[in-house]
């Protein structure tokens, strides 16, 4: 793969247009050559995972790793926290929202715990 192309991906994954649309999403197909297919194999049994699942993890961690970082990144932690609660009503494990919980930067409480401090809030 060539350094244009991926130079195109990413410029046409940092659009504005883009971001501002919630509903689209792009989907970027990327295949190793032979060499970086065999360190990732290598990788994956050491690991004990398939390849996928070791990126998937890899990525998941250098996810969290970067929403943490910031406290700029705080809304969007929290929509996309409050996004996957509504669809799901649970974090997948070991995805980045859910390793942003275990390390306690995000924390979920039950809706009815939610409404009644809000409740006490507007008591005089």
């Amino acid at each position: 793969m060539s350094n244009g192309i991926m130079s195109r991906v990413i410029e046409e994954s940092l659009r504005p247009s883009i971001e501002a649309r919630t509903d689209s999403y792009m989907m970027v197909n990327v295949r190793p050559g032979e060499k970086v297919a065999a360190l990732l194999d290598l990788l994956s049994r050491l690991a004990g995972m398939t390849p996928s699942a070791l990126m998937a993890d890899r990525l998941s961690e250098a996810l969290a790793d970067y929403a943490a970082s910031s406290t700029a990144h705080g809304p969007a932690i929290l929509d996309a926290a409050e996004t996957a609660l509504k669809q799901d009503r649970t974090f997948y494990d070991d995805c980045a929202l859910s390793l942003l919980k275990k390390r306690g930067v995000i924390e979920v409480v039950p809706l009815g715990l939610i409404k009644m401090l809000e409740d006490k809030k507007k008591e005089p």
